[in-house]
């Protein structure tokens, strides 16, 4: 769980937004293996007025998409890619380090497993999400390793709430769509609630029921409020 810091100093007005020069710096500088002068950049935005969520969802994932649209075009190996990837999920620890509090657990916190879909090798928004449902309260477990074997281990041994899993190519859709019972009769909660995410999922309402999830998250700070009412409606329903 983590709260903003209230020493930070007052923001300037407006909030400073990201520009596509910051994600085009940023892309060098995660490809160039340059990660102190990347905290030093965002440093320096965040003291220009930027804030967390901005850095996140404005700069960070916008260069994850860049990296991988490099990548697709054969301007990076991937090599190149995994590890920029590992760098940007680095810089998103760092970024909470500099900026919020971590605050403890509350031991009845909700609990979230986050993963990647079966062969899915983009996993930055799993990082995003794993933000947003902290700062909701949410005690998160996030796992990098698209191998189902990790997850269904997971949920043999804990208990979880909610299992979020991230897709972004269609070519894995079909596999999604058999790991989802899977993972359900994995579970120690026989109620666990499936969420989706990713751009596998966007604009096709119609892959969320095809692969027999509960509901689907387009954007990252979303998810908790989507999970807490899917939460709340088997409450009501019990």
């Amino acid at each position: 769980m983590l709260a903003h810091r209230s020493e930070t100093r007052p923001r300037r007005q407006p909030a400073r937004l990201a520009e596509i020069d910051d994600v085009g710096r940023l892309t060098v500088l995660m490809l160039a293996q340059q990660d102190r002068d990347a905290l030093v950049e965002i440093r320096g935005l965040v003291e220009d007025g930027m804030t967390v969520e901005e850095v996140l969802t404005g700069l960070l994932a916008p260069t994850a998409r860049h990296i991988g649209r490099l990548w697709e075009e054969d301007v990076c190996d991937f090599v190149q890619v995994t590890t920029a990837m590992a760098r940007l999920r680095r810089l998103v620890h760092d970024l909470e380090t500099l900026c919020l509090d971590p605050q403890p657990v509350d031991p009845a916190s909700r609990r979230v497993l986050l993963v990647p879909a079966p062969g899915e090798t983009h996993t930055f928004g799993l990082t995003l999400a794993a933000h947003f449902f902290a700062e909701a309260g949410w005690e998160v477990t996030t796992s990098f390793d698209s191998h189902l074997a990790e997850a269904l281990e997971r949920l043999r041994a804990e208990w979880f709430d909610v299992i979020g899993l991230s897709l972004s190519c269609d070519v894995c859709v079909e596999r999604l769509v058999a790991a989802v019972p899977l993972l359900r009769r994995a579970s120690r909660n026989r109620d666990l609630r499936v969420i989706v995410g990713g751009p596998a999922f966007h604009g096709r309402p119609d892959r969320v029921r095809l692969v027999g999830a509960d509901a689907a998250v387009d954007d990252a700070r979303d998810a908790p409020g989507i999970v807490q009412s899917l939460l709340d409606l088997r409450i009501r329903a019990c």
